[in-house]
């Protein structure tokens, strides 16, 4: 037969069970024997009927007076005095009780809120992510059970904390391998097809391998032009450096970027100035020249590309609308995660790139497209006083 140990409410209970029934059972033997006393008094004091049979005649009826008059001072001292003790043993005795009580409650208060603050303070640190957080098994015994149990569950949660992480970094490193492979296959393509026609000609025909050479070396340049580009994305996403936000006017960074762009693509800009953000230059750089990269890649040649700035509220709106292509509904809210592209090349992470900038400097990017009409890409800057 298996002993169940009683719980805390169990032993609770019988103590005051105890103190409770005893102290009943203390009052009750102090009243009874008051009681006792107080009906002997109460005897000693009948006096009608012994004053009726005195007459008083003579000095041994007066001496009768005298000695009854004696005992009922006497036994009225001794109720007083009784009704004292019983007052002040009634009084002792709930006293006792209280303190008791008190220091039971109070013992076992701490006892057990002690480890609960323990509890707490742990759960709180696994809220955080701190699953390495132990708490001594100690306590009275269903505490000693509870710390036993978040024990277990914490270490559960390291582990699996631990294999996730692995899991993690192992699927990470395979989809950036993925990733470099495919995109570091794209330029060898041609620079290994340029090298096989300089070879073949040279081997065939080698008074005419200058008339290739030329178009050959402009096609290796290309592609190595793009490797270094590719090198260059991977590396702006992986180094994102704290913000160093300023105070600057838009309007004049967006006109310097588009300047670039501007002989070769159809750009309309509609930008309201003396308008003025926080933010970080290199940054507002770099976020503007992907968003703009990617609605030229979407774009038809000659289709025009709008960007507009004005303010709304406390607010800096940037606009970049182009007429592209669009993005399917299912693939929209997947846009700025790394490595997703639907284009055939890119490594998919200039709009996460732009995602990452924009949090770190305390702004927003949104995104509305529907296929075949196009998307617009808003920046949500809060604005700043000149």
């Amino acid at each position: 037969m298996n002993f169940t140990r009683p719980g805390i409410r169990t032993w609770l209970l019988a103590v005051y069970l105890i103190f409770s029934i005893g102290g009943l059972m203390v009052l009750n033997r102090v009243f009874q024997t008051n009681q006792q006393q107080l009906q002997e008094a109460m005897n000693n004091m009948e006096l009608n009927e012994e004053l009726r049979q005195i007459k008083l005649h003579s000095s041994e009826d007066s001496l009768k007076a005298a000695k009854i008059m004696e005992n009922f001072g006497a036994a009225k001292g001794v109720v007083k005095l009784s009704l004292s003790e019983s007052r002040f043993y009634a009084a002792l005795t709930l006293l006792i009780i209280i303190v008791v009580s008190s220091s039971v409650f109070f013992i076992v208060l701490t006892r057990i809120s002690k480890p609960l603050r323990e509890l707490k303070d742990a759960t709180e640190q696994i809220r955080h992510g701190n699953f390495s957080v132990h708490l001594p098994e100690t306590g009275i015994h269903e505490m000693k059970m509870l710390k036993n149990s978040f024990n277990v569950m914490s270490r559960e949660l390291e582990a699996t904390q631990k294999r996730l992480l692995i899991a993690e970094k192992e699927m990470i490193w395979k989809d950036l391998s993925r990733i470099l492979a495919h995109e570091i296959k794209n330029p060898l393509t041609p620079i290994q097809l340029a090298v096989q026609r300089l070879e073949e000609r040279i081997v065939t025909d080698p008074d005419s391998v200058t008339k290739i050479l030329n178009e050959s070396l402009e096609i290796i340049k290309q592609e190595i032009e793009n490797l270094r580009l590719l090198a260059q994305d991977f590396s702006s996403f992986a180094k994102v450096s704290k913000a160093q936000r300023e105070n600057f006017n838009p309007e004049t960074s967006i006109r310097e970027i588009c300047r670039s762009y501007a002989a070769d693509y159809n750009l309309e800009l509609d930008l309201q100035e003396d308008l003025f953000v926080l933010f970080d230059r290199t940054h507002f750089y770099q976020v503007i020249t992907n968003i703009l990269q990617n609605a030229i890649d979407a774009s038809e040649p000659g289709k025009p590309i709008k960007i507009t700035l004005n303010k709304d509220k406390n607010y800096v709106i940037i606009s970049i609308k182009d007429q592209g292509t669009g993005i399917e509904t299912e693939y929209l809210s997947r846009v700025f995660e790394p490595y997703f592209t639907r284009k055939s090349k890119g490594t998919g992470l200039g709009l996460a790139l732009v995602k990452k900038l924009c949090e770190t400097n305390s702004a927003i990017v949104r995104v509305k497209s529907k296929p075949g009409e196009g998307s617009e890409f808003t920046l949500i800057i809060e604005g700043n006083k000149a």
